[in-house]
């Protein structure tokens, strides 16, 4: 079936696409596309591209994916059968001005000009400019553009945001030229779009009425500069009903000339011969660049005014004209700046607040330096929920996650209100931190009382999945206090702030020991000698970890001691002692009178046990010291 080709005022090489202009206009053929006689998409034929319909999980059309060895152009709906998926392969040619065009189709054949057609699978090397038509749809490739355009810059390169007040961007324009109410129609409308720019998602579009409103130009529009450096129309507007995006496009030459040196250029038209009956296809031309805040472009704002039907009529844009095309490129700019600013801070908000108080999120959101690698004193928590296998196997995947979703906030919740530091969620264990990012002289005080928290917590947690868990959830919890690098442990794809040294060794086999030593609380000597005052608290052993050299205290601090505390840590102390004093004996009558008495103290079992270990084994070379069996 033949099919209707591009009308000649669609396929004249003086008109570009709206969409995809390369940056670099004089090294790439451009690519129009159409479906019937409507021109739908255009870019740069800057590397080999494949044209088709569209695949399962692709963008809807009209659509260019950029692929590692060549782009996709999606022109044609995943329903479109009558284009295949791969239909066409453009490849451009060293010189530029030939392309080697390749029917992908296994069944249809593409029409290259009224006489030739390549069936599935052939290829030919042609001329641009060539069409090449397929179904409904048509595909253009122009030469590239001539860079033989004369273009004036303004003497001053374009600053970026924040870099100038607007203050100084006004003392460059001779406001005294301008009349009362037109300085001020155009100051009204420049501080409009500048607020538009910081607060509303249609700001291009106020930009591009401005130019034409306080200027006077025939169309103008803004455009974003891609990182491939292709240019996207964000927005045109134009007083003349006839300028649509299928009919107005801007100047490659001019673009890249703004994006290369990143100043404002006009393009005034030279003086055409007398014997011209009209100007009106003539064209002046302006455009300023929009600068992020590391003087990248990123965008511009880009006018024209056309001469009329005289030769009378020469358009012209003046240099005071093309200023204020700068002025506004520049508040427009500094717009986006502030938005990028928000919205980082927005970022760094949510992210902070997943791991800090809000207090404290704020107070790094003013100064992220504090997240810098340094030395501090801290206090670290290890909180581990025992039994966590058996519990998982009962529930099932979907229920445990609920419970240990429950659990973990509950946990964090407790040390969010102690002014601590959530660093990493372990599995089934927590790990937060006190003394960093900002200082904190009771952060031993503050971890201890996380503690405890965590502890009054647990028969909340355990009501709320009783009928479900069976037995009541019991965590172990472990404390270190001491020097740690405290920085981003994590990578610059995942954030992690935590600590790093022995101090997080030492507190992650605090935590382990608590298996071993009947308590669900347990604090190092050093975490101890910082609590003023000092708490209840009871010697339960020195023992020795798994790759730590030197032997640790270990103490119990409960978060609600028994009434007759102080005989049972006085009498515990006395057992402990005899035997680290070698005396086996003594210390087992000890012990077997302190559970005659107490005897549902775990810490008191598990020293019985440990003695009647020493005794069975006849050598109680060792008993001062206890090696765990293990984390």
């Amino acid at each position: 079936m033949e099919h209707p080709s591009p009308s000649p005022e669609h396929t004249a090489s003086a008109e570009r696409t709206l969409e995809g202009y390369s940056a670099e206009p004089s090294e790439h053929a451009q690519v129009l596309i159409y479906q019937g006689h409507q021109r739908i998409h255009g870019t740069v034929l800057d590397c080999p591209i494949e044209v088709g319909r569209q695949r399962v999980g692709e963008q809807p059309p009209v659509h260019r994916e950029d692929l590692a060895d060549r782009s996709r152009l999606i022109v044609a709906a995943l329903d479109d059968l009558d284009v295949s998926r791969s239909q066409l392969l453009l490849t451009p040619l060293d010189d530029g001005r030939q392309v080697e065009v390749k029917n992908l189709s296994g069944a249809m054949s593409v029409r290259l000009s009224p006489n030739t057609r390549l069936g599935p699978g052939e290829k030919q090397v042609a001329e641009v400019p060539l069409l090449v038509q397929f179904s409904s749809f048509a595909v253009r490739v122009d030469p590239p553009e001539e860079d033989d355009m004369q273009l004036e810059p303004l003497p001053e390169r374009t600053m970026a945001p924040g870099s100038q007040s607007v203050e100084a961007r006004l003392s460059r324009l001779n406001l005294d030229t301008m009349d009362e109410r037109l300085l001020l129609r155009w100051l009204e409308t420049v501080l409009l779009v500048f607020q538009s720019a910081a607060t509303t998602s249609n700001f291009p579009l106020h930009a591009a009425q401005a130019l034409v409103k306080i200027i006077g130009l025939d169309a103008a529009a803004m455009l974003h500069c891609t990182a491939e450096g292709r240019w996207d129309v964000a927005a045109l507007h134009s007083d003349d009903p006839n300028v649509t995006t299928a009919n107005w496009a801007p100047s490659q030459t001019l673009l890249g000339r703004v994006r290369t040196e990143k100043r404002t250029f006009r393009h005034v038209p030279a003086n055409v011969p007398d014997s011209a009956d009209s100007l009106q296809d003539v064209v002046a031309l302006v455009s300023a660049p929009i600068l992020d805040g590391d003087d990248n472009v990123i965008g511009a704002l880009y006018g024209d005014r056309r001469g009329g039907g005289s030769i009378h009529e020469m358009p012209e844009i003046s240099s005071f004209e093309a200023k204020l095309v700068e002025l506004l490129a520049s508040g427009i700019a500094g717009g986006l700046a502030r938005v990028k600013e928000e919205e980082a801070a927005v970022k760094a908000r949510v992210q902070f607040e997943q791991f800090f108080t809000p207090q404290l999120a704020e107070h790094l959101e003013r100064d992220p330096r504090l997240l810098e690698g340094r030395d501090a004193e801290t206090t670290i928590l290890f909180a581990d929920i025992r039994g966590f296998s058996k519990i998982s196997e009962r529930l099932g995947p979907t229920a445990t996650m609920d419970w240990i979703q429950d659990t973990m906030g509950a946990l964090s919740e407790c040390v969010l209100e102690c002014s601590g530091v959530l660093v990493d969620y372990l599995g089934d264990e927590l790990m937060a931190m006190w003394g960093a990012p900002l200082s904190q002289p009771d952060h031993a005080e503050l971890a201890c009382r996380a503690a405890h928290q965590m502890q009054r917590m647990l028969p909340s947690i355990n009501e709320r999945w009783a009928d479900r868990l069976g037995v009541a959830m019991r965590l172990g919890i472990g404390l270190n206090s001491g020097v740690c690098r405290v920085g981003n442990t994590g990578t610059r794809q995942k954030f992690k702030y935590g600590p790093l040294g022995d101090s997080v060794n030492i507190a992650s086999r605090v935590q382990g020991a608590t298996k071993y030593l009947g308590s669900d609380c347990l604090v190092t000597g050093t975490t101890l000698e910082l609590l003023k005052p000092r708490p209840p608290a009871r010697r339960l052993a020195k023992v020795r970890v798994v790759n730590i050299e030197q032997p640790i205290d270990l103490y119990e601090t409960p978060c609600e001691p028994v009434e007759a505390w102080p005989q049972l840590q006085e009498r515990y102390e006395a057992a402990l002692d005899a035997l680290e004093r070698k005396e086996v004996e003594e210390a087992q009558a000890l012990v077997n009178r302190l559970l005659k008495d107490f005897p549902e103290d775990r810490a008191s079992q598990a020293l019985s046990s440990r003695i009647e270990a020493s005794l069975s084994s006849g050598d109680p070379a060792d008993t001062a010291v206890w090696h765990l069996p293990g984390k």
